[in-house]
């Protein structure tokens, strides 16, 4: 009985080495003999450590059909909640409430607050399952399967939670409007500040409240208690958490994107998530330095997707601009802003050559230089002993048992008496 897989971590003595190795194909067929740079040990994801290329492929296309998928789906919840922001539509479908809609305290409650906690609910299903659908995509590191899911829901974000709220929250969100794409400065012009109020009510609905969550950390708090009470988990079990990117950069990221749309528009958000940012900057620095211990190292791998968002939100703010200028009949206004998203676009073109490539692959002249820093190290035999037992799976790493079990595991018989 055999335990080989089709699949294994090579380790090179020099760093130049295995950059060669890792950017050369190893056979004449490039989906029987794939190479990719192995990551840190406690980074590993072994369920898809020897999967092969075509599994991988149909992994991805499937999770590709399940992320589009739910974007659809939550389209639902998204009308529910402009459903709720419009009281004379309500009193059409339910005239029978009409006495009970007028109520100042009734209206305030369902078109303030009531449609903000109902879009929290279900965008809290959204990381979770996004990265469940990155894990099943055939990715051997956490780092990926993170940084995937952070893709993934922030484009979902910035879709549904604001696209579809603004196009749907408008008399304008026909689907004409996007075979015509010369009005769709002028659709966003009109639909965009309409929602000002609902997105000023978002951030300190949902923004300052999951700013003082992540303080308290509440629902850890009652998940270790009832372990440690209930499950007899002791203090040797317990494993430090690391920081969710996956859920914060893109609600980071939103809430940027909203202060730049909106900062020409509605300048009444910009206390409120200034309030926001520093109440995160403070609060996260602390999570980071005490709290969160991180499993691996991130390498600033998770800057191009927000440089790419940073990107985007001036560009939509200036398309945003166009369209306002034109509602207000200033041709030259238009004509004077129009040159500033091509600007912004050759920016980030520019940049995407210049520093993009740092984040993909190290190079050459780094390596050889410590390359050779390594030749003078005597501590690179301790290393390379290390480097042999290094990558082990979890599977066959002898099972911890927890002191709850203390009695139950020990020999039936003394080893004297077999």
């Amino acid at each position: 009985m055999t335990f080989e897989v089709p699949a294994s971590f090579i380790s090179f003595k020099s760093r130049f080495g295995a950059a060669i190795a890792l950017n050369i194909q190893g056979g004449v067929n490039p989906t029987h003999w794939t190479t990719e740079q192995a990551p840190e040990p406690h980074d590993v994801y072994w369920p898809f450590f020897s999967v092969t290329f075509i599994n991988r492929w149909i992994s991805k296309l499937v999770a590709f059909v399940a992320c589009n998928a739910l974007t659809i789906l939550f389209l639902i919840p998204v009308a529910l909640v402009q459903g709720l922001t419009h009281l004379d539509q309500l009193e059409i479908m339910f005239p029978s409430l009409r006495s009970i809609l007028r109520m100042a305290v009734v209206s305030q409650v369902i078109t303030g607050y009531l449609p903000i906690q109902i879009l929290q609910v279900f965008l809290t299903f959204v990381p979770p399952i996004m990265i469940m659908l990155s894990s099943l995509q055939g990715y051997i590191s956490w780092s990926q399967i993170q940084k995937s899911a952070c893709s993934k829901v922030l484009r979902f974000t910035i879709w549904n939670l604001f696209f579809a709220n603004v196009l749907s929250g408008s008399a304008l969100y026909r689907l004409t409007i996007f075979l015509e794409p010369k009005e769709f400065p002028r659709v966003l012009a009109e639909a965009v500040p309409a929602q000002a109020s609902f997105f000023i009510a978002y951030v300190v609905a949902f923004g300052w409240t999951t700013i003082a969550s992540e303080l308290f950390q509440l629902i850890p708090l009652f998940y270790n208690y009832i372990n440690r009470c209930f499950c007899g988990v002791s203090d040797n079990d317990f494993e430090a958490p690391s920081l969710p990117y996956h859920s914060e950069i893109p609600r980071i990221l939103f809430f940027g994107l909203l202060g730049v749309t909106y900062f020409i528009l509605a300048p009444l958000i910009l206390p409120f998530l200034l309030v926001y940012f520093c109440l995160g900057y403070i609060i996260y620095r602390n999570q980071l330095l005490n709290v969160y211990v991180p499993k691996y190292q991130t390498g600033g791998e998770f800057w191009p997707t927000v440089h790419t968002s940073t990107i985007f939100s001036l560009v939509l703010m200036q398309i945003i601009v166009i369209g306002i200028f034109g509602l207000k009949k200033l041709p030259l206004g238009s004509a004077l802003t129009l040159p500033l998203p091509i600007l912004t676009l050759l920016f980030n073109e520019y940049c995407q050559k210049r520093f993009f490539p740092i984040f993909k692959a190290y190079p050459a002249e780094c390596l050889i230089k410590k390359d050779r820093e390594d030749q003078n190290n005597p501590s690179m035999s301790e290393f390379y002993d290390k480097l042999a037992n290094a990558y082990n799976d979890p599977a066959l790493m002898p099972i911890k048992y927890s002191g709850l079990f203390g009695s139950r595991r020990l020999p039936l018989l003394d080893s004297s008496e077999v």
